[in-house]
């Protein structure tokens, strides 16, 4: 696989995640569940979009930024998508979702001897290390002053 082929990989991943959080709005009876997926769904569509019109020239020069990671899912018992009955579960999903979809391009930059693969896999695993640390910082804000 080359730069250009995991490009359009992952731009098929984004939609496939897009189509998993509209599902999941037909699901769940939560409105404001239904929401917050609706959020999530269009953030899979700016991912996609960025990913289709990725300059790969910038590939070579990518400078990692530093992103928290809370670790917040390593502590939550995964659950699917027809178990969504409330706003926590749907937080739950998408951090395990985010952290699934991180350590596949972690593991990729790992694996591949090409300097180019690996700093893409890097760009994109940071890009889901983003979107995961905006549903944790939810979950911290709502859900643990919650309980």
């Amino acid at each position: 696989m080359d730069v250009k082929e995991l490009i359009i990989k992952a731009a098929e991943e984004e939609e496939k995640s897009y189509r998993f959080y509209m599902e999941a709005i037909d699901i769940t009876k939560d409105s404001a569940s239904k929401v917050w997926l609706k959020e999530l769904a269009d953030e899979e569509v700016k991912h996609k979009e960025m990913l289709q019109n990725f300059d790969t020239s910038k590939v070579t020069k990518f400078e990692p930024d530093e992103t928290q990671d809370l670790h917040i899912t390593e502590y939550l018992i995964d659950k699917d998508v027809t178990d969504i009955k409330d706003f926590q579960d749907v937080l739950i999903v998408a951090m395990k979702k985010e952290q699934q979809a991180y350590n596949f391009y972690v593991s990729m930059s790992q694996s591949s001897d090409n300097e180019d693969m690996k700093n893409l896999c890097r760009i994109l695993a940071q890009e889901e290390l983003k979107h995961k640390h905006k549903i944790e910082l939810y979950y911290d804000d709502i859900i643990f002053k919650e309980n």
